[in-house]
């Protein structure tokens, strides 16, 4: 009783809350009167295979960066966590019914997003990836990624992060291939961090096999590659290409003026794909391109065909592309992206997808199947065809053959024992002695 008078608590402060404070769009023109102050929450950073303090110093450094904003506020996940507990205590004591309670919660409650993110470490460099979730429909919004070599590397980012979140921040040019320009480039071997090295080998192959693909570019293959280093007597060289001096030694040897270099990691259920072209020449990162998602290998190859484009600055959203997919379950609750359908006959298809990391989530029958949540990817002009296996929650102990086999023996023992103390079935007579000793 108590969990559901909390629960609407909250609801209740739901509906003045959007009331109250209607979402503002950072591109929507700037209202004539007084500006409404746009309340974010931010939730805490993950830390995967990162020590918490890390975690817990950028999470400080986000809220100090927006709570400076004019036009803005950020309420810590530390404090929502207090505002709930506070609900509940409320609820105890018998004030559910009070007007004063409900405002409260709802100034706490009153976000419209949510900044979520988590931190990881690849290779030497540490990871932050952060991303906005509208809380009015749980659709996940901006995303942005930082890459430093220790904390304080990462905080001197944090600004230039939140402002992209926001959408403040103009995207900063990078390398995009002008119409009728032709490039001739060489893709080193990704290195593999935390996955087998045929892992990294394959997706290097599809990477150079989709930059290929790409109408002005050209590559040059693995074996080539090879061959050529060999020549000058570079072979290890192949094996360095994290450091820029040596990136650069590679394409003076190879006569190129553009190489890609990169590497594919995995930390947790987090997969890493980091490419970079580098301009030997003037041995300047021209364009960096990083994809990070939470699910399985599968979506590795579609990952690295979509950061092919983004590698070249090709405009892909004309290239539209699709998903299949099968799951173990007849039916449920789905959602793709922001689309919230139903799953019918373990089957869901969609056609022309703008390419990119959609999430997916799955509601099976709860008291079944566990809630199933994986990032899709949708390469541009491919189809996406995949079976997911939506994982069953063990089977109750009272609902196992062996507890109802012991049940109904106990049952049948029981019946049996009741009949007889109560008449219903009388005791087999029959013929013996019995012999009584005389205690002396």
């Amino acid at each position: 009783m108590k969990r559901m008078m909390v629960a609407l608590l909250l609801l209740a402060a739901v509906p003045m809350l959007y009331a109250a404070e209607a979402p503002v769009s950072v591109n929507d023109p700037a209202p004539a009167g007084p500006v409404a102050v746009r309340k974010l929450l931010v939730d805490k950073i993950e830390a995967v295979e990162v020590e918490e303090a890390f975690a817990r110093s950028l999470e400080e450094a986000l809220v100090l960066d927006i709570g400076k904003r004019e036009g803005f506020s950020v309420v810590t996940s530390a404090e929502m966590s207090a505002t709930v507990q506070h609900a509940q205590s409320s609820v105890e004591l018998g004030c559910a019914d009070s007007t004063e309670c409900i405002v409260e919660v709802q100034k706490k409650l009153a976000v419209d997003t949510l900044i979520a993110g988590k931190i990881t470490k690849m290779g030497d460099e540490y990871i932050l990836s952060l991303n906005t979730v509208d809380v009015n429909n749980s659709t996940v919004g901006k995303r942005t990624t930082v890459q430093g070599a220790d904390l304080n590397d990462i905080k001197t980012k944090i600004k230039e992060a939140v402002d992209k979140l926001l959408g403040f921040a103009k995207e900063k040019p990078m390398f995009t291939l002008k119409e009728g320009e032709q490039l001739k480039l060489a893709v080193m071997p990704l290195a593999a961090r935390g996955v087998d090295i045929a892992t990294a080998d394959a997706l290097t192959s599809i990477l150079s096999s989709q930059l290929n693909q790409i109408k002005g570019i050209s590559v040059i293959s693995q074996d080539d590659i090879k061959a050529m280093l060999a020549k000058v007597s570079m072979d290890s060289a192949v094996e360095c290409t994290d450091s820029m001096q040596c990136v650069v030694e590679i394409g003076a040897s190879l006569g190129l003026s553009k190489l890609v270099t990169g590497s594919v990691g995995k930390v947790k259920d987090t997969y890493v794909i980091s490419i970079q072209l580098i301009d030997t020449r003037r041995a300047e990162v021209e364009n960096r391109v990083l994809e990070s998602f939470a699910g399985d290998a599968e979506e590795l190859k579609n990952a690295v065909k979509l950061a092919a484009y983004q590698l070249a600055g090709i405009d892909y959203t004309s290239k539209p592309g699709s998903i299949a997919i099968t799951f173990n379950v007849p039916d449920g609750e789905l959602q793709f992206g922001p689309n919230k359908e139903k799953l019918v006959n373990s089957q869901y298809t969609a056609e022309n997808l703008v390419p990119g990391r959609y999430n997916l989530r799955v509601l099976a029958d709860q008291d079944d199947y566990f809630p199933f949540q994986t990032d899709i990817y949708v390469a541009p002009g491919t189809a996406n065809v995949r079976t997911l296996t939506v994982m069953e929650r063990p089977t109750p102990w009272y609902k196992t053959w062996w507890f109802w086999t012991i049940t109904g023996t106990v049952i049948a023992g029981a019946a049996t024992a009741t009949g007889v103390v109560l008449g219903l079935k009388k005791p087999e007579l029959g013929t013996g002695k019995v012999q009584i000793e005389m205690a002396r």
